[in-house]
Order: structure tokens, then C-alpha cells, then sequence
């Protein structure tokens, strides 16, 4: 049967030493003789004494704990992202509190203003907004934005994919295997990263001479697009009728995913008359054998945990905005 744990008091008791000295034993301050530390450390163990987190933080000044804010824990983007986080402050010592917004820009902020006043060292925050104000990246504590563009501060770094390069990539690989190029992104499309990666396809196309811009936007999150089913399946009908063979650039893999069934629904031949390219590389895209955009989510969350960790310790910060390469995974779908 597994032993109760007991106090500090009763450890004390037990060794016949003070309350204090039994603390600064088992935190290793101050002086004690080895003969003492033995003791107590003997009692510690035999009586299966364990320290509260909280109790150490609380007296040390530093709770140890990090907070990740996070739109969708469902999302693979983003669940892969917060697993490696978590992975690294763990081997540091560092419990974490991963709180999901659901994409709401309140539920965020109310997140972000209870976690920095009271509970965590540090924030790793996905943001649900579009936008965010100066006054809303106004945080006391040390923070890494990943793929969302803050007002920058001394304890504010920000981290992301290069959108815009990866954009370009797959915009030309469309036009490089004769398709005419057209981005289908979602109702996310005002956040940052998806801008870039719109400006990107536009960019490209013309620097190809490609007049005719085709951006069709859904009315729902790349989440939840099923209820576009009937509308997306007739522009693409209309878009071969016009074209002959179509490249779509889908803003993410999930959008990439959806296309494809639709295509097949349709019996539309992929890549003959339809190729497409996702942006990610998440597992439904390896498990469709989509072509798609690989975003290294490892160095991503690395990063900045890293980066996180500087900022603790105050270390000089040479760089506050970290952009990560990307590259084209070729499959089936072009």
C-alpha cells in the first residue's frame, strides 16, 4: 500500500530539527550539517514526502510553469505545434497550462490577462485574432507569438513560417506543370500568415504575366467547410470548363483535403485536369498523397521554446522576428 505523504511539520518531528531546517534541506539552501541532511532526507523518502510545485514557485518567485494559447487543439497544425512544446519544457522542468480559444478573440484575451497576472513565467501564444492591437500585445511577462505579428516589446519575440515563400513555391509549381493557377482559401484568410500567403500567389502571378486573378474565398473555417460542399464543387466544375486543366493552391491541408473528395465525387481526373496544393504537410496530407507545402512544426515549436527561455533569463536577443524556411513536397495530386 502506498505511503501518505506527510508535512514539513511532521518531517520535522520526525528528524528532531526545526521547521526551517527541514526546509532548507530539501530546497538546498543555507547551511546544515551532512548528519542533518541525511536525517531528513531519510524521513523525506521513507514517509514518501513530495514538494507542491506551487509551494517551490511560491518561494523561489517562479512558478516554473509556461502557458500555450492555442485557436484549435484539434487542428493537426496546431496540435503538433503544442505536443513538441510541451515535450521541451517537460525535460526542463516546466509543467504547462495549454488553454484553447476556439477561435475566439475574447476567450484569448481573457486567457492571456489571467495566466500573465497570476499563474504562469512565460506564454506561448497561437492567436485567434486577425489582427492584433498594441493594446492587446501589451504583456508583462515573456512571451513568443507564433505566426501572428504583435506590436513588438523587449519580452515579446515572434516566430513563423516563411507564408510567402512557400506561397511562391507552390504558385509556380502549378504554372510549371501547365494548370491555371487559383487559391481557394477560408474566413481565416485576415490572419497574417494566410495574407502573406495570398500576397505571395498574386506576386507570382505577375511576375508570370498572369492577368486574371482566381481567389475564392469560403465562407467558413478550414475546420468546418463542409457546408461550402455544393458551392466550391460548382466553381470548380465551371473553373475546367473555362481553363481545361486547374491548379488550385488551397491556403492549408485541410482545404486540399476537401478539394480532392470533391474532385473525386465529381469524377474530375487529378492531376489531368485538376492538380492541387496544400499548405502544411499534415498527416491527411502524407495520408492523401496531397502536394503540399512542408511547414517544420519541430523547428517551429523549438524555436521558440528556446526563444522563450532567453527571454527568462534575459539573455541577449539578437533577432525578435525568426521566420522558418519551408519546401514542396511533390505527391500524386500535380
Amino acid at each position: 500500500m502506498k505511503k501518505k505523504s506527510i508535512s514539513i511539520k511532521e518531517i520535522a518531528k520526525l528528524s528532531g530539527v526545526s521547521v526551517s531546517t527541514v526546509s532548507r534541506v530539501l530546497n538546498n539552501t543555507g547551511r546544515f550539517s551532512e548528519a542533518t541532511q541525511k536525517k531528513v532526507v531519510s524521513v523525506a523518502q521513507k514517509y514518501n514526502y513530495h514538494q507542491s510545485i506551487i509551494a517551490q514557485g511560491m518561494r523561489r518567485g517562479s512558478l516554473s510553469i509556461v502557458g500555450i494559447i492555442v485557436p484549435d487543439i484539434t487542428n493537426s497544425y496546431y496540435a503538433s505545434i503544442v505536443k513538441k512544446c510541451e515535450q521541451y519544457f517537460f525535460n526542463l522542468g516546466y509543467l504547462t497550462i495549454v488553454c484553447n480559444t476556439d477561435r475566439s478573440p475574447k476567450l484569448e484575451k481573457r486567457y492571456i490577462k489571467q495566466l500573465s497576472s497570476h499563474i504562469v513565467d512565460g506564454l506561448i501564444v497561437i492567436s485567434s485574432q486577425k489582427q492584433i492591437s498594441p493594446k492587446d500585445s501589451e504583456i508583462s511577462i515573456p512571451t513568443v507569438f507564433i505566426d501572428r505579428f504583435p506590436k513588438l516589446a523587449s519580452n515579446i519575440i515572434i516566430t513563423s513560417s516563411d507564408d510567402y515563400s512557400g506561397a511562391l513555391l507552390a504558385t509556380n509549381h502549378l504554372i510549371d506543370n501547365d494548370a491555371y493557377p487559383v487559391m481557394v482559401t477560408t474566413k481565416t484568410s485576415g490572419f497574417s500568415s494566410n495574407q502573406k500567403r495570398v500576397k505571395g500567389f498574386k506576386d507570382t502571378l505577375v511576375s508570370r504575366k498572369i492577368n486574371e486573378i482566381e481567389i475564392i474565398t469560403l465562407a467558413a473555417h478550414s475546420d468546418n467547410i463542409y457546408s461550402e460542399k455544393s458551392t466550391l464543387s460548382r466553381k470548380l466544375l465551371d473553373l475546367i470548363k473555362k481553363y481545361k486543366k486547374v491548379g488550385i493552391f488551397a491556403v492549408n491541408d485541410n482545404v486540399a483535403a476537401f478539394i480532392y473528395q470533391i474532385a473525386k465525387e465529381k469524377n474530375i481526373l487529378i492531376p489531368d485536369q485538376l492538380s492541387i496544393v496544400g499548405f502544411d504537410d499534415s498527416p491527411i496530407a502524407k495520408e492523401m498523397q496531397l502536394t503540399t507545402i512542408h511547414q517544420d512544426t519541430d523547428k517551429l515549436a523549438i524555436t521558440s521554446c528556446n526563444n522563450l527561455i532567453k527571454l527568462f533569463k534575459n539573455n541577449k536577443i539578437l533577432e525578435r522576428k525568426i521566420v522558418i524556411p519551408v519546401s514542396l513536397i511533390k505527391r500524386k495530386t500535380t
